[in-house]
This record gives structure tokens, C-alpha cells and sequence, in this order.
């Protein structure tokens, strides 16, 4: 899988892929949580809330809360793996069950924040994530409530019926992430971007560890009437370079480190010839090379952007431009 840093892309992308999205849910999570113990301190502070508190815990739990939640907002989104933000939302709800424990018990009011901490487990697309949230719910909740248990205080009833409502909640995330994991198996094998900042990544990613090298992008729309894109996805990762797919049709993008034009021109010709020979129609692809045609990652994604729509305005049944050198036409690609 090592093809210099490119062909070491194909892990890495799928993991980055995944942690931006872990990242984007993960941190909403502590900025929400960060309200909710708020709110969740005004409310043990009130005469209406009878259940006896044990402050000098409780604001040493919270004091840990606050903390590991502004952590988590602070944390590059690459340390957002599936693993990390399992034992997160673990950690969470432990100390959550410990803010239960401390402020009343069985009586404690403070419970019913395990519920958005599991739906926001449910909204990412691993089914670990949901399940170590669940099982650190049930756990948590069970061990918080035991002494009351064992003391006869609190109604067996009450404790039962509350692990029901956390298991059916936990259930339907885990059901749900499993969903959304079957239904977009294509993201699980290549990048898939829908907003461009994977690409945006990939490029500051090069240009950071190989200074002074050029690194050109290559935006490939794939044209009318292609037979498969997964097939040509596939051909495309293991004749040329791991494609980014991106949340515009079959548009695709690709990094390439160490090319001058004559290297760009032949990866996109192969790219264009892949497309063809799967019955695709209109081809274009647009090029941008780093330092020449930009000195910065989204000018040189913009560069390309340009040379894509360049490309459309060409008469021919494929075309490549590179930025920096005009229109030139590319010779109908071929296999």
C-alpha cells in the first residue's frame, strides 16, 4: 500500500473521512454538554429540588466536565477516531452517573442528560460508538444507583424502568448507525468529501511535509452516461492515485506530489482514458500545479476549479487543462 506518501493516502484518507465527521458530532456534543451541566447546576441550586446534594463532588465532577469538554473542542479533528470518541462518550457518561449519584440518587433529576449523550453517539456513522456509550450508560447508571439498592432505599422499579428507556434509546442509535453504514458503502471504500475540506486537508497535508516539491490537483468530472463509477474509482486508484470523491456527481479529485506537467497531462489522460472505456461521454479534467499556479491550499484548489470549468469549455469529447498554460486540448483519451 506505500506509494510514497500517495499510495499510503488510501488508509489515512478513509480514517480522516471518518474523523471529521467524528470530530464535527464529538465537539457539538461538549459545547451542548457544556450548556446542559450549566443549566444543570442552576437546577440542584433551587429550593424545588428536594434530593440531598453533595456539593463539594459534585463541583469537583463538574469542575472535570468543563474541562475534558473545552479538551475536546480544543483536539485537531485527526484524533477523532471511532476508538477515541468511544471511551469519550464512556468517560462522559461515568462522570455523568457520578453527578447522579452525588445529587440525589434514585431522586436525582440529573439522569435525564444520558439521553443526549446517546442520541449524539447514534449521529456517528461507526456502531461502536453508540454501543460503548450504551453500555457505559447502563453500567454507570446501575453502579450509581446500587448503594441505594442495597440500603432498601430506593424502589427496584424506578432504577429498572430508567435502564429501559436508556436501553431502547441506546438501541435505536446503534440500529441507526449501523443503517447509515450500509447504505453509503462506497464512502467506506474511497474519501468521499461532500464539502471539499478533505481535499483541502490532503493538499495542506503535502504542502507541509514536502517543501519546495510541486504538488498539482487534479479535479476530474467523469462525463455523461458512465456505466460504473465504482469500477472507475477502482481503475483510477491503482493506475494513477487514490481518488477523493466529492459531494458534486461523480466529480472526483486527485494529489499528486512531485509533478511537473508532463506528469499531471498523463495522470489525467489515464484517468479520462478509464472513464471512456467505461462508456463515458464528455470528459474533463482541470489541473493546478503548486507553487507555479498557487502559493496557498485553497488557491491551488481554486486554480484547478478554474482549469475544470476551462475544460467544459472546449470542443471535444474530452479535454484537460492545466492552469497556467491556457486551454490546451488534450488528445481524445485512449486506453
Amino acid at each position: 500500500m506505500e506509494r510514497g506518501y500517495g499510495g499510503a493516502y488510501h488508509v489515512p484518507a478513509m480514517m480522516a473521512a471518518g474523523s471529521q465527521q467524528n470530530a464535527r458530532v464529538f465537539k457539538g456534543f461538549a459545547l451542548l454538554s457544556l450548556a446542559l451541566i450549566g443549566v444543570a447546576v442552576f437546577l440542584v441550586h433551587q429550593p424545588a429540588y428536594t434530593p440531598a446534594v453533595a456539593y463539594i463532588p459534585l463541583y469537583t465532577l463538574v469542575s472535570l466536565w468543563v474541562a475534558s469538554a473545552v479538551a475536546a473542542g480544543l483536539l485537531p479533528q485527526q484524533q477523532f477516531s471511532d476508538v477515541a470518541c468511544a471511551v469519550g462518550y464512556a468517560y462522559f457518561a461515568a462522570l455523568l452517573a457520578s453527578l447522579t449519584f452525588f445529587t440525589g440518587g434514585a431522586s436525582s433529576e440529573l439522569y435525564a442528560l444520558f439521553f443526549p449523550l446517546l442520541l449524539a453517539a447514534a449521529l456517528h456513522r461507526s456502531r461502536i460508538i453508540p454501543l460503548a456509550a450504551l453500555g457505559a450508560t447502563l453500567v454507570g447508571y446501575a453502579l450509581a444507583m446500587l448503594p441505594g439498592l442495597a440500603g432498601g432505599v430506593v424502589a427496584p422499579s424506578l432504577i429498572l424502568f430508567r435502564l429501559v428507556a436508556f436501553a431502547a434509546a441506546g438501541t435505536l442509535g446503534f440500529l441507526t448507525a449501523r443503517e447509515k453504514e450500509e447504505e453509503a458503502p462506497l464512502e467506506d471504500e474511497f474519501a468521499f468529501d461532500p464539502d471539499g475540506s478533505l481535499l483541502l486537508e490532503r493538499v495542506t497535508y503535502e504542502l507541509s511535509e514536502r517543501r519546495g516539491v510541486p504538488v498539482a490537483v487534479i479535479l476530474v468530472d467523469p462525463g455523461r452516461e458512465l456505466e460504473d463509477v465504482d469500477m472507475l474509482l477502482e481503475r483510477v486508484s491503482q493506475r494513477v492515485e487514490d481518488p477523493i470523491l466529492l459531494g458534486e456527481g461523480d466529480v472526483f479529485g486527485l494529489v499528486l506530489s512531485g509533478a511537473d506537467d508532463r506528469v499531471v497531462e498523463s495522470a489525467a489522460r489515464r484517468v479520462l482514458a478509464a472513464a471512456s472505456s467505461l462508456g463515458s461521454r464528455e470528459t474533463r479534467a482541470g489541473a493546478a500545479i503548486y507553487p507555479r499556479d498557487a502559493r496557498t491550499p485553497q488557491e491551488l484548489l481554486l486554480a484547478a476549479g478554474r482549469a475544470l470549468e476551462a475544460a467544459f469549455e472546449m470542443e471535444s469529447p474530452s479535454a484537460i487543462v492545466v492552469a497556467g498554460r491556457g486551454t490546451e486540448p488534450a488528445r481524445r483519451a485512449a486506453q
